[in-house]
């Protein structure tokens, strides 16, 4: 369980700012929907928190510890990350299996082969997932559907502290979705785990949120409750 603070953070990518002195502060074990259209910063804030994005000004804290090119490294390996988009060519060899067990290369070390605990996992997450048929397959020949499931099974093969979820539902049938809904509420709610799900969908936040941020143009228009933010919908 860990905390996050965004200290004034003005961040981007080489001569683009795309937030703008920006301050938050998610507690430890709380599930925060990050909310608004396309464009309005959601993906870069949450590639602030995992260090993939340049952090022009301002700092960022995983607990009281600042993320750097010192720490960074470390932070990641508790980070579960789920982009919106991960891209493979069709032609290359990289196995749906071989992506999955990309989340716990992190702690076991990357020239070390999984173990007896690590397949385990591996198993429980796919059955889980329902992506044991999938495994393999290569990776870039799955569909959009398949592919998000497995980048979910890879971010929880980490067993993290802190888990971002950038648009997860893009892609899934309804009956997928639902299932990961029940999937994604029951590993909070065990695992108490500092959860961030950014999605442009109304219904997905407050199904999931008890806590939602609206963002637009780079900076917050909203911080609160679910219940105020949908009154603040309605009004709107």
């Amino acid at each position: 369980m860990k905390k996050i603070k965004l200290d004034s953070i003005s961040v981007g990518y080489l001569t683009e700012t795309v937030i703008k002195n920006l301050s938050l502060e998610i507690e430890e074990g709380e599930f925060v929907g990050i909310f608004g259209p396309n464009g309005a910063g959601k993906t870069t804030l949450l590639c602030a928190i995992n260090g993939l994005a340049i952090v022009k000004k301002g700092r960022v804290f995983i607990d009281s510890e600042e993320l750097n090119i010192f720490s960074e490294n470390r932070f990641r390996r508790i980070i579960g990350y789920v982009p919106q988009h991960f891209n493979v060519d069709p032609k290359l060899p990289v196995l749906a299996e071989d992506v999955v067990y990309m989340g716990c290369y992190g702690k076991i070390g990357l020239f070390k082969f999984p173990g007896k605990k690590e397949n385990q996992l591996a198993y429980k997450i796919s059955t889980l997932l329902e992506i044991e048929p999938l495994l393999k397959k290569p990776f870039g020949q799955l569909s959009g559907g398949e592919r998000k499931r497995v980048l979910i099974a890879r971010a929880l093969m980490k067993e993290p502290e802190i888990l971002l979820l950038d648009e997860i539902f893009a892609w899934l049938d309804i009956k997928m979705m639902e299932k990961v809904l029940i999937i994604l509420k029951d590993i909070h709610k065990k695992k108490h785990l500092t959860t961030i799900l950014v999605s442009h969908d109304i219904e997905t936040v407050k199904t999931l949120c008890s806590r939602i941020i609206w963002m637009e143009n780079g900076g917050l228009i909203f911080d609160g409750k679910k219940e105020a933010f949908l009154k603040k919908i309605e009004a709107e």
